[in-house]
């Protein structure tokens, strides 16, 4: 799945052609290479991800900004949980969350990039891999101190 990448500074927009592309190509790298918050390939400033999503209720549809997206490093060889940290709006600040995983088993044969929500439902998070996302919610400033 490719992302389109809008800036809020200028018209210009950059493509991540997945979600490794996304996370590691295409922020500001606040997390090192686990992510950060969304930039534009041109100026450089904030971007973000309009994602609209129809919701089951008739004629509702979900709109979110992705304005940050943060990787969390697991034990696992193959399966990556992340968040999207998104706004109710283009130039708000961040007010929820979007939980996801990946799947990358392209260096077997056979093997693909799958992402989503899969048949084993949401992301699974071990005590570590959770106090780690609480470490970098707060350094996003989603989190204060204390909270």
């Amino acid at each position: 799945m490719a992302y389109r990448i809008q800036c809020l500074s200028c018209d210009k927009e950059t493509w991540a052609t997945n979600i490794i592309d996304l996370i590691e190509n295409n922020t500001d790298g606040m997390f090192e290479s686990h992510g950060g918050k969304l930039k534009c390939g041109s100026s450089g400033a904030q971007g973000y991800i309009r994602v609209e999503s129809k919701l089951q209720e008739e004629k509702e549809t979900y709109i979110r900004f992705i304005k940050a997206v943060v990787r969390i490093r697991t034990d696992g060889a193959t399966y990556y949980p992340y968040i999207f940290l998104n706004s109710s709006t283009k130039g708000g600040d961040v007010d929820h969350l979007h939980f996801n995983y990946y799947k990358d088993t392209r260096a077997q044969p056979g093997g693909k990039l799958k992402h989503g929500h899969g048949p084993g439902g949401a992301p699974v998070f071990g005590k570590p891999e959770f106090s780690k996302l609480l470490d970098r919610l707060r350094e996003c400033g989603f989190l204060g101190p204390g909270n």
